[in-house]
């Protein structure tokens, strides 16, 4: 009798533990209580243009099994209804620095130079390394993972010309190493670390010839002393080391551009040393697409699109040549949305980077450029295709098919439909749930009153955060740096929990823009954390709640 009640206990329990894993959220993935899932009678789209009806889908320890509509199922697989759902490849995020840390440098010292600054002051640490800077468990890289995303490459933060070299991470679970590649690419902009050389764009160039001429000297001289042991041994010098695997060809370049200019002096320096080049942050640059083609240059184009600036004008006097600007801002920015069709158009292959993408810009972003040129398969092929043969992991990522990594996207609807929403992502096997809609909440408002040190001295103002279904927004009040009262600005990607907070926001000095990061722990109502402010440092910042803000 006794033997009869737990075969029925466990008869019970087998029944109920599917309903708990999957009637349920599991947005983390800790519910886990196995490693082979099947997804059954599913649409699956395994390649750009590709669709297949009808299919079960069987993972198991991170790895694609099986792809058909008659295939074997394990006894232990736990079955993911995929009746009403359209499967992708998981997405794939370049040049991306969500999680990253800027590492710290040396001081200058008393008799400093800055004719002849050491290369870490200088912003020339290439032997520098992403990962040796990045969270792992950050709350934005979660949120992307939310939208789609599996893998990030992730960049060096850090000033000057030569960060370090980039990385490849999963979003998967944080209980499993995350690393794909430490060390897939050397990180290269055309920016200085400010008062020290070189402090130029032209003095950029004559620095990176020279640290090449050095390099391949430094590479050659190891390799004789190598033959002839009666030669003296060269300095260690881990700046010029770190160099050889680019000329070698065993290390592509990545540039970051910020204009055409920069594009074509990305071409200019492959065209020197004939590297294998990847130019990031593409914004424009159609012109060019014959010879990015020519030199089979890596594209990586940004999501982030400019503001629509015209569809609604300022009121008041707009001066007799307003219809002329106008007229030019709204080519531009038509300009921009059709870019990657005229990529697509030109067969110039191209990834896409989030970075300073604000999330919730992200599907619209695509749509935008789909309504705009390009077509769904060339989207499709930008966040999933392109990038893993540009970042060369095409075996293992960046389609379905069997022994590709479990790297997976499950939408309610076909991914560029208004209606699409993600109900479950798996990364590395693992499997978040998002298909619960989430609870409609009130509007809520928090205030913050904050004080950082910064090199300025302290500055103080206060954090508006608004939730309203679960976004939060807001704004942040501060000492305009040029003297001229309290300036607000919009606060952007906020993440809030109970236990932490996180957010960013844009202070504009004269014609910079200083992007700014706030991050920190929460205990009850008093929060400690960093303000990071990009190209200038980490400072210290603390805040409290108000019980009753001022309205």
């Amino acid at each position: 009798m006794r033997a009869n009640n737990l075969q029925i206990l466990f008869s019970i329990l087998s029944f109920l533990i599917p309903f708990f894993l999957f009637g349920q959220s599991d947005r983390d993935g800790s519910r886990r209580v196995t490693s082979t899932y099947y997804i059954s009678n599913t649409t699956v789209i395994p390649y750009p243009g590709e669709l297949l009806t009808g299919q079960n889908l069987l993972f198991s320890d991170g790895v694609i099994k099986a792809l058909g509509k008659n295939i074997a199922i394990p006894a232990e697989a736990r079955e993911i209804k995929g009746d009403s759902l359209f499967v992708y490849a998981g997405f794939i995020d370049m040049a991306n620095k969500t999680g990253m840390e800027e590492p710290p440098i040396p001081e200058k010292p008393e008799d400093f130079d800055p004719s002849q600054p050491l290369p870490e002051i200088a912003g020339i640490h290439p032997h520098f390394s992403a990962l040796d800077h990045y969270q792992e468990n950050n709350p934005h890289d979660k949120e992307w993972r939310k939208l789609g995303f599996t893998i990030a490459q992730k960049l060096p933060k850090g000033k000057g010309m030569l960060p370090g070299k980039s990385a490849l991470v999963l979003y998967g679970h944080e209980s499993r190493n995350n690393t794909l590649s430490e060390n897939q690419s050397l990180y290269f902009k055309f920016s200085t670390a400010g008062g020290v050389y070189p402090n130029t764009d032209l003095g950029v160039m004559a620095k990176w010839r020279d640290l090449m001429e050095n390099s391949r000297l430094y590479d050659k001289h190891g390799e004789m002393y190598d033959v002839r042991s009666s030669l003296r041994r060269r300095e260690n010098n881990p700046v010029l080391e770190a160099l050889i695997p680019v000329f070698k060809k065993e290390m592509p370049l990545l540039i970051e551009s910020s204009d055409e200019l920069d594009i074509r002096r990305a071409l200019k320096m492959q065209e020197e040393n004939n590297f294998d080049l990847v130019i990031t942050g593409i914004n424009e640059g159609a012109s060019l697409l014959p010879l990015l083609k020519e030199k089979k240059a890596g594209v990586v184009l940004t999501l982030h699109l400019p503001e629509d600036k015209f569809s609604d004008p300022p009121e008041g006097d707009k001066g007799p040549h307003f219809n002329h600007r106008l007229e030019r801002v709204k080519t531009a920015y038509q300009e921009s949305l059709a870019l990657a069709g005229e990529f697509e158009k030109a067969a110039v292959p191209f990834g896409f980077t989030s970075k300073h993408l604000p999330r919730a810009d992200f599907f619209k972003n695509i749509r935008l450029m789909v309504a705009n040129g390009l077509t769904e398969q060339g989207a499709l092929a930008a966040l999933t295709v392109h990038p893993a043969e540009i970042l060369g992991i095409s075996d293992i990522a960046g389609t379905i098919s069997e022994g590709k990594m479990a790297n997976l996207v499950l939408m309610s609807d076909t991914l560029f439909s208004e209606k699409a929403r993600v109900m479950m992502v798996v990364a590395d096997g693992f499997v978040f749930d998002f298909s619960e809609k989430p609870e409609k909440v009130k509007e809520e408002e928090v205030v913050w009153e904050y004080e950082a040190e910064t090199q300025g001295g302290k500055s103080k103002g206060k954090w508006t955060l608004t939730r309203k279904d679960k976004k939060w927004t807001g704004t942040v009040s501060y000492d305009d740096p040029q003297g001229e009262g309290v300036k607000t600005s919009s606060i952007e990607n906020a993440v809030v929990t109970e236990k932490s907070l996180a957010f960013s926001f844009t202070v504009q000095v004269g014609t910079d823009s200083l992007q700014v990061s706030v991050s920190g722990e929460v205990t009850g109502k008093e929060f400690s954390g960093t303000m990071k402010i990009t190209d200038y440092g980490n400072y210290p910042v603390r805040a409290k709640k108000l019980e009753k803000p001022e309205q």
